[in-house]
């Protein structure tokens, strides 16, 4: 994407103070969504530093601050952790530091943790803050394990989740989240602002040539491509997909599939899975992709999937599969038929068969599957390119300092 500068002389630009309490740069949805909003909002005119934890990688173009070193704390993936506790707190006095030299108009704070830090700055500073809500609190606590469905653990995580959300105003890329802060939490609805997600539709595109990719990773010529990219656990559907993928083998009689399951951090368990499962040499598991890599690998599908199974969550993944022009199959939830309306093959929300059925419609029905991918990328091209969502994040900036 050519990021050159588009400011409208007549906008108002910002000093944004970034808050990412996570181990920036990782190649997974939710840090492509940080970079990509923080190297569209520079490229508009506005100054935006960064910080972060002491991991990861720095991304040119984004000028970052870390916390200082924790060489026993190594974890990349997404979910929750006790340690947090206290990188929150190191944190927080680092963004305390960068807010008294840089003097920002307006901290972003990303994730729950990074609202927490945002509003305690805020209130000490003065400085309005807006807080960038990527899933529920609660549903990815339960998702990863941590917490039973109507626990008293569960109860207080509610109570947390309602109280954050009314700390400050917050932006978010699900229309259905908006609605679920709005009716279950009672957010005013000036105060909740949808932004969407966004996608770069001159690096994702039709028409890459990975051909290398395909002999470099032993994929079988003779057989349809199906990509998967993203984290490798449960709430993603990576499991549900495995007992789809037999099903279409073992029940459908369909061997024309391989399927290329981007991602990590459990490649390695998956794959021992998918071969005890008897579906081995139908799976390709070739770990962490480079996001910079990112287009040409799915370049190498004839179909993608998506089969995450929280209902509300966003999934950066569509908006690739789309600007790439993919034929996507889905899972019939709220958030991903917001993103792609009917432009999909959809299966029933946790149904290995009906996803199954899907895989196969998507396979084998070449002309829709051909249209639904054009249609798709017309989308991205209209609606969801990175510059417009850091527009709309600059109208939801000017209406909380505004208010402020």
């Amino acid at each position: 994407m050519n990021l050159s500068p588009m400011l409208n002389t007549n906008q108002h630009t910002y000093r944004i103070l970034a808050i990412a309490p996570t181990p920036f740069f990782v190649d997974r949805g939710g840090h492509v969504q940080i970079y990509e909003q923080a190297r569209s909002l520079i490229a508009l005119g506005n100054e935006l530093e960064l910080c972060t934890y002491h991991i990861g990688r720095d991304m040119p173009g984004i000028p970052t601050h870390r916390i200082m070193n924790i060489p026993w704390y190594t974890k990349t993936d997404a979910g929750p952790s006790y340690q947090k506790l206290y990188l929150i707190v190191l944190l927080f006095f680092l963004s305390w530091r960068e807010i008294r030299r840089i003097k920002p108009d307006i901290m972003h704070g990303h994730g729950w943790d990074g609202c927490w830090i945002a509003f305690l700055l805020s209130k000490l500073t003065g400085v309005p803050f807006v807080f960038d809500m990527q899933g529920s609190f609660t549903g990815e606590i339960v998702a990863h394990g941590y917490a039973k469905t109507h626990s008293l653990f569960f109860h207080l995580l509610q109570w947390i989740e309602k109280r954050t959300l009314h700390l400050g105003p917050v932006v978010t890329q699900s229309q259905q989240m908006v609605d679920d802060a709005i009716r279950d939490f009672g957010v005013r609805p000036d105060r909740i602002y949808h932004t969407y997600d966004g996608v770069d539709t001159d690096e994702f595109r039709p028409g890459l040539d990975a051909s290398d990719l395909r002999a470099q990773l032993k994929l079988p010529t003779d057989k349809k491509i199906v990509v998967f990219v993203g984290l490798l656990k449960p709430y993603q559907g990576v499991d549900s997909l495995l007992e789809a993928v037999k099903i279409l083998v073992d029940e459908l009689h369909y061997m024309g599939a391989h399927f290329l399951i981007m991602g990590f951090p459990d490649e390695d368990k998956y794959a021992a899975r998918a071969a005890a499962m008897g579906i081995g040499t139908y799976c390709t598991f070739p770990g962490k992709i480079d996001y910079k890599q990112l287009p040409r690998y799915l370049a190498l599908g004839d179909v993608a999937v998506a089969p995450k199974l929280s209902p509300t969550e966003g999934d950066g993944k569509i908006y690739n599969y789309l600007a790439n022009g993919l034929p996507i199959v889905a899972y019939d939830r709220p958030a991903s038929k917001e993103i792609l309306g009917d432009l999909a093959f959809y299966a029933e929300l946790g149904n290995a068969r009906s996803l199954a059925d899907a895989l196969h419609q998507a396979l084998t029905d070449e002309a829709k599957a051909a249209e639904l991918g054009r249609k798709g990328r017309e989308l991205a091209l209209e609606k969801f390119s990175w510059l417009a969502v850091a527009k709309r994040l600059m109208a939801a900036y000017a209406d909380v300092i505004a208010r402020r």
